[in-house]
């Protein structure tokens, strides 16, 4: 048998060995493992370290599992909601917080006279604080705590409050219902000029009188719903206020021209102010507008014609400082009340101010001051009690000056007191011819004289008396003209070159 070939041996125990005992036959034996009757023992330590990752992964999926379920109901740590903290809260928590947060609200309702107040306890008023906190929840996943809880959020969310609308109609309606009546007891045609205003406005009582109770509560419901703590009633809550709105604004188009200014020679003398147009508006029963034109033509017959001055008393400090006092003559202002008054309702009509330059019958092209006095500062002033005459130039200095002898009073000739200009009769070297007093067919005398200065047509004029001796003190008594005003010649020739036709005269005492 070749070396390398071994016999193989029987590793079967001998006939009548013991039980367990292996026989062992020679050298080959080595190769032999005992054989055993029991189990093969197990390696307990790598069984160990398998089973602990295990656990680790069971105990953190539990946790996982318990955070978030417990983030289906409560804030996560660093959460505000619209600005309160409610970090770990509880949604039943904050649902019960902002349901409670519209107990102290309440609504004070005005306008249209209305005055009532209405309180959250008595609509009901509320928010739905479980929608609301769950709503807020709901925008954090609460499954993803592990990487929102070490964060922080600020949520956000619109809260409608919730109320009972009938009971909310059964306090505004009746409140509505005795505004009206009221109002329709009270009120007149509706519309009415407020001078606080400057303006004509829908009275309230009448607007109140045509209030919808149904338009109120639904104007009432979105204060509530906006939560506003206040709520003013307007038209938009009228059954139908075009027409009282019309009517107003109708007036107020005639209103719009108050501002009108009524002129002479371009100073004012008149304005229209709000208040008077006013009182020339008309409001029908039907709410229809129109134009008193004859209350503005009675208007301006007592204020325009008011300013005509001719023949009245004007009122005048002289430059001397004497206070002077005089009326009559025919110098001075003649308004044309008609065409005035066509200007004025044409103002009024066209709705916006105007400067209304006064049409004159005649003019001075002064406006007559607080006194009345309508010429400027260049006239000729004859004192009848001084027995003097002055003459003031344009800047008002004192250019000529004299002692005079006016008409007679003992004789029943005085010289006419007034305003008058020189007319166009002023000439030189005329003769004075008086009346025929004696009947005898003739003139009771003829005088020549060199300068006729004529301010009363052609009867009663400045000219020289060379006849006389004396001028001035009481000579007109007794033996004065016969209403003309005497001058010294060479007083009557310094004073004829002065004057111009159209220059005042002022006769007075």
């Amino acid at each position: 048998m070749p070396s390398h070939m071994k016999k193989q041996t029987d590793s079967r125990p001998a006939e009548g060995a013991a039980p367990g005992a292996s026989f062992i036959p020679g050298p080959e034996s080595a190769f032999v493992t005992p054989v055993s009757d029991g189990p093969t023992p197990q390696r307990p330590r790598r069984q160990l370290l398998w089973a602990i990752p295990a656990v680790i992964v069971v105990l953190l999926a539990g946790a996982y599992v318990a955070g978030g379920v417990y983030f289906q109901s409560n804030f996560m740590p660093g959460t505000t909601l619209d600005g309160a903290d409610v970090s770990l809260r509880s949604v039943e928590e904050v649902a019960a917080e902002k349901t409670a947060s519209l107990d102290g609200y309440a609504l004070h309702i005005t306008g249209q006279g209305l005055d009532l107040t209405v309180s959250a306890p008595e609509i009901g008023l509320s928010y739905d604080g479980t929608a609301y906190a769950q709503a807020a929840l709901e925008q954090v996943n609460p499954w993803a705590w592990p990487l929102e809880v070490a964060g922080t959020r600020d949520l956000t969310l619109e809260a409608d409050p919730v109320f009972d609308a009938d009971k909310l109609a059964q306090i505004v309606t009746p409140a509505v219902e005795e505004r009206v009546r009221a109002a329709e007891e009270t009120t007149g045609l509706g519309v009415s000029y407020s001078a606080e205003a400057g303006a004509y406005v829908v009275d309230e009582h009448a607007a109140a009188s045509l209030l919808d109770a149904t338009a109120v509560c639904e104007r009432v419901k979105q204060a509530v719903s906006e939560l506003s703590p206040t709520v003013e009633i307007g038209d938009e809550c009228l059954s139908d206020a075009s027409a009282l709105q019309a009517a107003a604004d109708a007036a107020n188009t005639y209103l719009a021209s108050a501002g009108t200014t009524l002129l002479i020679s371009g100073q004012l003398v008149l304005d229209v102010s709000p208040d008077l147009v006013s009182s020339w508006v008309a409001i029908g029963e039907d709410l229809s507008v129109s134009l008193n034109e004859e209350a503005i033509g009675e208007w301006v017959h007592e204020n325009v014609g008011a300013l005509d001055t001719v023949g009245k008393t004007r009122t005048y400090t002289r430059p001397d400082g004497k206070q002077v006092s005089v009326s009559g003559g025919s110098w001075g202002i003649v308004t044309n009340e008609a065409e005035t008054t066509t200007a004025l309702i044409s103002a009024i009509k066209g709705g916006s101010p105007q400067a209304i330059e006064i049409p004159l019958k005649q003019s001075t092209g002064f406006a007559p001051d607080q006194g009345g006095r309508d010429w400027g500062n260049r006239y000729i002033d004859i004192d009848i009690s001084e027995q003097y005459v002055r003459m003031y130039g344009d800047d008002g200095s004192l250019i000529f000056e004299s002692a005079c002898v006016t008409g007679d009073p003992t004789q029943g000739y005085d010289t006419p007191t007034g305003v008058n200009p020189i007319n166009s009769y002023k000439a030189l070297d005329q003769v004075l011819r008086g009346l025929d007093y004696d009947e005898d067919g003739e003139p009771d005398y003829e005088t020549p004289v060199n300068y006729w200065i004529p301010f009363v047509g052609n009867m009663v004029a400045l000219h020289d008396a060379d006849w006389r001796g004396s001028f001035g003190g009481s000579v007109y008594k007794g033996n004065g003209s016969h209403g003309c005003v005497n001058l010294p010649l060479g007083k009557a020739a310094e004073l004829y070159d002065l004057t111009k036709v159209g220059d005042v005269v002022v006769v007075h005492y």
